[in-house]
């Protein structure tokens, strides 16, 4: 019924997902604890440290940040998580996540390891965003360009 190289790839297969399972739970509680203030339609304070400090999630058009679905800035001291405000609502929900990671992230140091860790950190958040991103990414020609030149 399997063929002799069929039993090895779906141990690997489940051995990675086990992997990035853990990885994603470990990740996870690192974005635990938020407080939610929404100040506008387009922005939402999020609060954490036992809430004196917070973030500036910002929900911003398309063309602002394309190809990109958020990102994370440092602007003039304040920490801003940008997300793209014509994402489904699963998928705004997390790339914020995702967004929020990288902005508190200070042990990942090359561009992939905080990639990863940041998707997978978000992806219990919303796992339906997680797949829908990843499916968004895998269709469109400017992101697969943005990220085969990622190391530049």
């Amino acid at each position: 019924m399997f063929s002799k190289i069929t039993i090895p790839i779906i141990l690997i297969l489940f051995l990675a997902v086990l992997a990035c399972g853990f990885i994603a739970v470990k990740e996870s509680r690192n974005l635990k604890g938020f407080r939610f203030s929404q100040v506008s339609p387009e922005e939402t304070l999020v609060y954490y440290n036992n809430q004196d400090d917070f973030y500036i999630v910002q929900y911003v058009p398309k063309e602002q940040i394309t190809p990109l679905f958020g990102e994370a800035r440092n602007e003039f001291g304040n920490e801003i998580a940008l997300v793209r405000n014509d994402l489904s609502e699963n998928m705004r929900k997390f790339v914020m996540y995702h967004e929020l990671y990288h902005l508190q992230d200070i042990k990942h140091k090359s561009k992939l390891s905080r990639e990863i860790s940041a998707s997978l950190a978000a992806a219990p958040y919303s796992f339906i965003g997680f797949i829908e991103t990843i499916f968004m990414t895998v269709v469109d020609f400017n992101r697969i360009k943005y990220y085969l030149n990622f190391n530049e």
